[in-house]
């Protein structure tokens, strides 16, 4: 059986990215690639679609700009949590929390992202950048706060 003729182009080679350079900013490349995707699934729930990224991509910008301070932190987690948080919410405006209104911000995120994303406690946990602990309480609580149907009781 005769070989089959060699393609006369080589095959392009996959595209890379390239390494972030040693440093600071290297821990903020692998946050930001390490949670990307719940940070996009969380601004996506409160966002149109198109700008759920942008609103990502705007927070760790902002975040960059104060990323040294950040890592003297406890949770530099928690740092960026709060600037994809804050970024989400400004262009979300209010009304998208009216129904959950009445909880802490803790509270409104555990709960979208433990009921609506279906994150574990562990995952809310390095997400957001709390102890595990501290998500379990929160989830403690949104359960008990949790209207009762169906129950029989007044």
């Amino acid at each position: 059986m005769p070989t089959p003729p060699m393609p006369s182009t080589p095959p392009s080679p996959i595209p890379r990215r390239e390494p972030a350079a040693p440093g600071p900013a290297l821990g903020l490349r692998a946050l930001h690639d390490l949670h990307l995707r719940h940070y996009l699934d969380y601004a996506a729930l409160l966002l149109p679609p198109a700008d759920a990224p942008l609103a990502v991509r705007d927070a760790f910008e902002d975040l960059s700009g104060h990323w040294l301070d950040a890592l003297a932190t406890t949770s530099p987690a928690a740092c960026a949590w709060q600037a994809v948080r804050r970024r989400v919410r400004a262009l979300a405006g209010p009304r998208a929390f009216d129904p959950v209104a009445h909880l802490t911000a803790t509270q409104q995120d555990v709960l979208l992202l433990h009921l609506v994303l279906d994150l574990s406690a562990a995952d809310i946990a390095a997400l957001i950048g709390a102890e595990p602990a501290a998500v379990h309480v929160q989830l403690r609580a949104l359960a008990a706060d949790r209207p009762r149907t169906g129950t029989g009781e007044p």
